[in-house]
């Protein structure tokens, strides 16, 4: 891990002495909260009609020499994600057909936007899971490969 700087060690602690692990994102520089999110010591977490909210993990807390496993975090709420804004364009298309309680099939998301196949797992893969932070479940439905956001996160 590279050296923390001022801010990023302030942010940090910051959120190590909030009891739920969190702080807000405009708490900070942009660039301070990218390169904590790069680092793997936060994890940005979106807030409807509020400033996103940054959770700190284990890495974070060792980053800045508190290894308090008894300060667990909260579990991630449906709309976790990982990054700054909220989806837009054809991944919102993607989240929306996602969150239907049946879920989609790769080729309804291919419909809705025009995508090849490949497009779309590396979408999920890439922007709603990795940086969005959403739990996207897979699995067979009558013999067809069917992906939903997951309503829930099992701790």
């Amino acid at each position: 891990m590279t050296e923390l700087t001022q801010a990023q060690r302030d942010l940090l602690t910051l959120a190590a002495a909030s009891p739920s692990g969190d702080v807000d994102a405009a708490a900070a520089p942009h660039a301070t909260v990218r390169s904590l999110i790069k680092q793997g010591c936060v994890i940005a977490m979106p807030v409807a009609d509020a400033p996103s909210q940054l959770l700190i993990t284990e890495a974070g807390r060792a980053a800045i020499g508190q290894t308090n496993k008894a300060a667990q975090v909260r579990p991630r709420e449906v709309q976790l994600f990982p990054a700054p804004r909220a989806p837009r364009g054809k991944v919102a298309a993607l989240v929306e057909l996602l969150q239907r309680p049946d879920g989609a099939t790769i080729d309804a998301m291919m419909q809705t936007t025009g995508w090849q196949a490949h497009s779309v797992r590396g979408a999920i893969a890439g922007a709603i899971k990795k940086r969005f932070g959403l739990v996207v479940i897979s699995e067979k439905v009558d013999g067809e490969r069917v992906y939903r956001i997951a309503a829930e996160v099992s701790e």
